[in-house]
C-alpha cells in the first residue's frame, strides 16, 4: 500500500465518525463536553482498536509463517487461530453495538432531512438498508478489497461534505450560526428553496476530482486524494458562498 493510499484509509476510517458524532453531542451542556470529550475518546479507540488489529495480524502471521493481508479480519483471525466460537459471538456482538451508533445517527440525519418520518420509522428503514448492504461483501474475492472499496467511498463523499461544514462554519458564517433560523421556512438558511445549491455543487465537483486524482499517481500514491478532494471543496464553497451571500437579499 502506498503512503497516499494509506492516507486515503486512515482519513476515511475516522471521517466516518466525523459525522455521527456529531448527532449526539449537540445534545450535551458544555462546549468542552461536545468538543474535547469526544475527540479524545475517539483516538483513545481509534489507537486501542489499532494495536488489537496490528497485534492480532501480526500473531496469525506468526502462527501460520507467513503474511496475509486478508487476516486483518477480525473473523479470520479468529478462525484461524483456533479461538472457537466463543470469540465468534464476541465480534457479532461488538459489531452490533458498534453499528447501533451508525444505525442511530443515520436514522437520526434521516429524520432531520425530512419531517415525515418519526424517528423510530427512520431507524427501521436505515436498518432495513442496511441488512441488505452487510451482504454486499460475499461479491467481493476478498473482505479486505471490499473493505478499502467502502473506505475510498467514505473517503469520497464525507470528506468534501465535512471540509464544506468547516468552511461554511468559520468562514461563511464566522462561527454564528443562528439556530432559531435553522428550521424556519424563508429563513437565513432557506437558500434556495431550502436547497444550498453551493454546497451541492461544490461537493458534486470535489467527489469528481476525488476520482480524478485517484487516477494520477503521483498524487494518488503520496498525498492521496482525500486531503486535496477536501481542499478542493472547500476553496470553490467559499468562492460560491460568498458570491451567493453577496446576491442574497437581507431577512
Amino acid at each position: 500500500m502506498s503512503a497516499g493510499a494509506a492516507v486515503d484509509v486512515l482519513a476515511a476510517f475516522n471521517l466516518a465518525w466525523v459525522t455521527a458524532a456529531s448527532d449526539f453531542t449537540r445534545f450535551t451542556k458544555k462546549k468542552s463536553s461536545s468538543t474535547w470529550a469526544p475527540f479524545l475518546g475517539a483516538d483513545l479507540g481509534l489507537i486501542w482498536f489499532a494495536l488489537i488489529g496490528i497485534i492480532a495480524t501480526i500473531a496469525t502471521a506468526i502462527t501460520l509463517e507467513h503474511f496475509d493481508p486478508n487476516n486483518s479480519d477480525p473473523s479470520t483471525i479468529a478462525s484461524k487461530l483456533g479461538l472457537g466460537v466463543l470469540a465468534m459471538l464476541v465480534i457479532i456482538i461488538t459489531s452490533t453495538t458498534a453499528n447501533a451508533v451508525n444505525l442511530m445517527s443515520a436514522g437520526s440525519a434521516l429524520t432531520n432531512m425530512t419531517k415525515k418520518f418519526s424517528l423510530r420509522a427512520s431507524l427501521i428503514i436505515v436498518t432495513i438498508v442496511s441488512v441488505f448492504v452487510t451482504f454486499i461483501p460475499l461479491f467481493y474475492s476478498t473482505f479486505l478489497d471490499v473493505f478499502t472499496a467502502f473506505l475510498d467511498g467514505i473517503g469520497m463523499v464525507l470528506g468534501p461534505e465535512i471540509a464544506i461544514f468547516l468552511v461554511d462554519f468559520y468562514f461563511v458564517q464566522h462561527q454564528n450560526y443562528l439556530s432559531d433560523q435553522f428550521t424556519r421556512k424563508n429563513g437565513v438558511y432557506w437558500y434556495s428553496n431550502g436547497v444550498n445549491w453551493s454546497a451541492i455543487i461544490s461537493w458534486a465537483l470535489a467527489v469528481c476530482g476525488y476520482w480524478i486524482i485517484k487516477q494520477i499517481p503521483i498524487l494518488a500514491d503520496t498525498v492521496g486524494a482525500t486531503p486535496l478532494a477536501m481542499l478542493l471543496a472547500a476553496v470553490i464553497y467559499i468562492c460560491l458562498a460568498k458570491f451567493a451571500k453577496k446576491k442574497r437579499p437581507a431577512i
